[in-house]
């Protein structure tokens, strides 16, 4: 069985399709039967959980197809009125069958959301574990115990907190977490990094690592750009925006190509590359970042 049928609210909606199917052909229309039938709908298509699921989704398409629902329904209603019992119940059928359409495509998209942040979970995963080999390298090679202690202390609740997450299948809380531990695994490297002169293969062990350091500051300058865009409605993707996301996009092509012919060390510089167009797109657009 479909999962959008497992639900309460939709295993009644089923119902009440079925329902008054076989009230119009049964029993034949009558203005009150369509009359309470219609307040049926409406209830289901104002007051359901069903209704709350498909708002939430907040996709153009769920949304299009339920206002297209609603619309429906206040046909219908017009057509009762005007004792058109026939047509009401046509456009009452319809609508219905729009709002069952509108949650199973919610409901993919549920599936697809959730689908998409385990991938990227455990791909930042990968790039936290490696950061936290280079870091410990890096603390090494400087004789410095004391820094790779102090970050364990304050990384390690993160990973606990992070997994602990994952394990609950709640991915999007898992990647806050592991985002916050790459920001502070980063930040140490950094400053570690301050006032030397180091080359880049002497921070990591290999090239690739060295690639997955820099595609993760670029992904976490993506994280910061959508939000700005999105949450905090800093600045927009318009005509003045192109010219950034354009040269940020060719950047990306140029670095993940060279990636998979496993070119990492020109994938690293090409992908540093578009963070600092990202960088360039957050200052002209009046954002600052502390310490970059």
């Amino acid at each position: 069985m479909n999962n959008w049928l497992k639900t309460p609210t939709l295993a009644a909606l089923f119902w009440a399709v079925s329902f008054f199917t076989s009230y119009s052909v049964a029993a034949g229309l009558t203005a009150e039967g369509v009359k309470n039938s219609l307040t049926m709908n409406e209830n289901l298509l104002m007051n359901s959980s069903l209704v709350r699921n498909v708002k939430e989704v907040n996709l153009p398409q769920v949304s299009g197809t339920l206002e297209k629902a609603l619309s429906l329904h206040e046909t219908a209603k017009e057509k009762l009125l005007n004792s058109d019992l026939e047509g009401a119940v046509k456009a009452r059928d319809e609508s219905l069958r729009l709002l069952m359409l509108a949650s199973r495509l919610a409901n993919k998209s549920n599936g697809m959301a959730e689908e998409n942040a385990k991938k990227t979970y455990e791909k930042k995963l990968k790039s936290v574990q490696s950061l936290l080999d280079a870091h410990k390298r890096i603390t090494e090679s400087n004789s410095d115990s004391s820094t790779e202690k102090k970050l364990k202390l304050t990384v390690s609740p993160l990973l606990l907190e992070s997994e602990e997450q994952a394990g609950q299948q709640h991915f999007k809380e898992a990647l806050s977490s592991l985002t916050k531990a790459y920001f502070l695994i980063a930040n140490s490297i950094k400053k570690q990094r301050s006032g030397q002169t180091l080359v880049r293969s002497l921070d990591f062990a290999t090239a690739q690592e060295a690639y997955e350091y820099e595609l993760g500051r670029y992904e976490n300058y993506q994280m910061l750009v959508n939000m700005m865009i999105d949450e905090r409605k800093a600045f927009k993707r318009d005509a003045r925006t192109k010219p950034f996301f354009d040269e940020v996009a060719r950047y990306q092509k140029q670095a993940y190509d060279l990636a998979k012919q496993g070119e990492y060390t020109e994938a690293a510089d090409i992908i540093e590359k578009a963070s600092k167009s990202l960088v360039s797109l957050l200052r002209d657009s009046g954002v600052h970042i502390p310490g970059v």
